[in-house]
C-alpha cells in the first residue's frame, strides 16, 4: 500500500499497486476496500496490466469523506489518482458503489478515462428497480460486530452472495465510514451513461441489490458502445464468488481496447 497526497485539496488516498503495463484503476464497493481486488489484481498483472486499487475516502488510510460528499468529488478524487499513476488516461473498473464512481468519473472527467468496466451496473435506476427493504436491512447488519458471526453471515448471504456461495470472505474488510450517500447528490442522467467511453457491463445473475433487468436495460440503451456479459452463481459481491470468470471477461475487454500508454 502507498499513499497519494493531493496537497491542493488536503486529501490522501491509499492505493495498492501491482504489475506493469497499461493502467487499470480499481474502485471498490461501498464500505469495502482495495483488498477486495486482490485476486483480480493478480490476474491483471499476469495479463500484462498495471492495476491500482484505490481505497475511497473513509477506507483504509484514505482521508474520511466530508459530510456533503458528492459524486463530482469522487470523480475528482479518481482523476487525481489517475494523474498521479499514469501519463495519460486509464481504464477504470468499478465494483458496486465503485461502478457509480467509475461512470461518474467518465462523465465528469472524460479526459482521464480510456474505458469503464462495471460489476454490476446499478445505482442509476433505483426508482425502477428499488432495493428490497430486507436487503437494505441485511446490508446494515453485515459489518455490525455487535452481532454474532452467524447473524452476520446470514446478512451477507441475503445482501451480497448467491445461494450456496460462502459469504465468510466478507466477514472482514469493512470500512463503515466509506459510505454510499454521494449517489443521491446528482441526477443519474448526468453520469449513468459513463460519458462516451467503451463500457463493459459484468452482470451477476443472482444479485439482490441490482437485479438482472438493470444491466440488460442499460446495455440496450447504450447500444454498440456497451459490451454485456452475465455471470451465473454470484450476487452483488461477485469478486470473491466468481473471480476467474470476472478476470477473464475484464481482461478480454481490456485487450480489445487501444493501448493507453504513450
Amino acid at each position: 500500500m502507498s499513499i497519494l497526497t493531493d496537497t491542493a485539496r488536503g486529501v490522501e488516498f491509499e492505493v495498492l499497486e501491482e504489475g506493469d503495463g497499461d493502467p487499470v484503476v480499481l474502485l471498490p464497493s461501498a464500505q469495502r476496500g482495495a483488498a477486495d481486488f486482490t485476486l483480480l489484481q493478480t490476474a491483471l498483472s499476469a495479463a500484462g496490466y498495471r492495476s491500482i486499487a484505490v481505497n475511497l475516502r473513509g477506507a483504509g488510510r484514505s482521508t474520511p469523506p466530508p459530510a456533503a460528499m458528492t459524486l463530482r468529488d469522487h470523480a475528482d478524487d479518481v482523476a487525481f489518482v489517475i494523474r498521479q499513476v499514469a501519463s495519460g488516461p486509464a481504464h477504470v473498473v468499478g465494483h458496486a458503489l465503485g461502478n457509480v464512481v467509475a461512470r461518474a468519473t467518465a462523465s465528469y472527467r472524460p479526459e482521464v478515462v480510456a474505458s469503464v468496466v462495471v460489476m454490476p451496473c446499478g445505482g442509476h435506476s433505483l426508482a425502477t428497480y428499488p432495493v428490497a427493504d430486507e436487503v437494505l436491512s441485511a446490508f446494515s447488519r453485515c459489518h455490525d460486530r455487535s452481532l454474532s458471526r452467524e447473524e452476520r453471515l446470514e446478512a451477507l448471504q441475503t445482501a451480497f452472495f448467491a445461494p450456496g456461495n460462502d459469504p465468510s470472505p466478507w466477514l472482514n474488510g469493512w470500512w463503515p465510514s466509506a459510505g454510499s450517500g454521494a449517489i443521491g447528490t446528482a441526477d443519474p442522467d448526468e453520469w449513468w451513461h459513463a460519458g462516451d467511453t467503451p463500457l463493459l457491463i459484468v452482470q451477476p445473475l443472482d444479485d439482490a441489490m441490482a437485479p438482472i433487468g438493470v444491466g440488460r436495460d442499460a446495455a440496450a440503451a447504450l447500444g454498440r458502445r456497451a459490451t454485456y456479459v452475465e455471470i451465473p452463481h454470484c450476487g452483488h459481491a461477485i469478486l470473491p464468488e466468481q473471480p476467474d470468470l470476472v478476470a477473464q471477461h475484464v481482461i478480454d475487454f481490456l485487450r480489445a481496447q487501444p493501448a493507453v500508454r504513450p
